[in-house]
């Protein structure tokens, strides 16, 4: 099933079964195209649809929406696609500038980082491009 609005209030950690067919089933429904989560448990998550779907257009003001919601996160998970194509030294700066914290990964990486943390009961965020379809 497509989803194309946000999931705002889910209470169940929203769990990255899939990250094929360009794009991510999180929590049983399936966001075509890039994603971002943000929340914490106990107050809920929202899963919104993000318009990135290259690397090279992230940017600290791309990632804006995950560290300006209501429940800040100690860490953001960041997927960047298939292949790291570079260190992303320019988008890590700007955001040490804003004391934010950034872990930047493959997209499968960042699926896998962001279920481990999840699990953990860890305060994260998630934003990550969807896999091109095969």
């Amino acid at each position: 099933m497509a989803n194309d609005t946000p999931q705002d209030g889910q209470v169940q950690p929203p769990i990255i079964s899939e990250y094929t067919d360009g794009g991510f089933t999180i929590g049983g429904s399936f966001t075509k195209g890039g994603v971002l989560i943000t929340g914490a448990e106990g107050t809920g998550f929202t899963i919104t649809p993000w318009a990135i779907d290259d690397a090279e257009k992230i940017d600290a003001a791309s990632l804006a929406p995950l560290y300006q919601a209501d429940t800040l996160p100690n860490l953001i998970v960041l997927g960047v696609g298939a292949k790291m194509q570079h260190p992303f030294l320019k988008l890590r700066a700007e955001l040490s500038k804003q004391a934010i914290a950034v872990e930047i990964l493959t997209t499968p990486a960042a699926c896998r980082t962001w279920n481990l943390l999840l699990s953990e009961g860890r305060k994260v965020a998630f934003a990550a491009i969807a896999m091109a379809d095969d």
